[in-house]
């Protein structure tokens, strides 16, 4: 069988445009919150789950059962995630856990199920962070802390498995026209337009460079910025 590539946030955004991406290369397990949209994909196996509920990672749960399942797997790709805008003296104790649970924990929890099969496969484990793992954002401090945490946990990672055979490696995307950003844009009392922003497609191509690495390269980090964002 073809290569197995697993994507969270499936079902819009980033995840939506790798899945359309890798599945001519890959047999595509898709998961995402929306089941109607998981639907209409193109994907050999597709399931909706709540990530920010670490229940689903533990033997019963849906997320569990899924990765047992497998006859193998090659490549995850974390991207799914939240982010809405809120002043650090602002945010709420459950707004903290909400991002906290998903950006962060989720992708550990999964990248833990999933290592036995990693390490048989000689796979590849990709993390989409954000500009702001490497820097401070206004009014997006648990955000930005939640993007720093996934960036580390990918640089520990990478020194964990090293002499297994498997790549890590964090993409990390400036501002990308997707609902999230639209999302950010309302909270930040900015205007939304696509077009200022980079498109999930060529996010989605950037990964695709890094899971086609050659064998004896390892692509630890991979900087994807708009044209002209020095400028702005």
């Amino acid at each position: 069988m073809k290569p197995v590539a697993l994507i969270t946030g499936a079902s819009s955004g980033i995840g939506r445009a790798l899945v359309e991406e890798l599945r001519a290369t890959h047999e595509i397990v898709a998961l995402g919150r929306d089941a109607g949209r998981l639907a209409e994909l193109d994907a050999w196996r597709t399931l909706s789950a709540d990530l920010q509920d670490a229940a689903v990672f533990e033997p019963g749960g849906a997320v569990f059962a899924l990765v047992a399942d497998l006859p193998r797997l090659d490549v995850i790709v974390h991207s799914a995630a939240v982010g809405t805008p809120w002043l650090l003296d602002a945010t709420t104790a459950a707004e903290w856990q909400r991002q906290l649970a998903t950006n962060v924990i989720a992708p550990a929890l999964l990248t833990t199920l999933a290592m036995p099969k990693l390490r048989e496969a000689h796979g590849t484990v990709v993390f989409i962070g954000s500009g702001v793992s490497i820097r401070p954002a206004r009014a997006m401090g648990a955000y930005v802390a939640s993007k720093h945490a996934l960036k580390g946990l990918a640089d520990t990672l990478r020194l964990e498995v090293e002499g297994d055979g498997v790549r890590v490696a964090t993409v990390l995307p400036g501002q990308v026209a997707t609902p999230m950003q639209v999302e950010l844009q309302e909270g930040l009392g900015g205007t939304y337009s696509p077009e200022d922003y980079i498109r999930p497609e060529s996010i989605a191509t950037a990964v695709r460079y890094v899971v086609d690495a050659p064998v004896e390269v390892q692509i630890t980090d991979l900087a994807v910025r708009p044209r002209g964002w020095q400028l702005r």
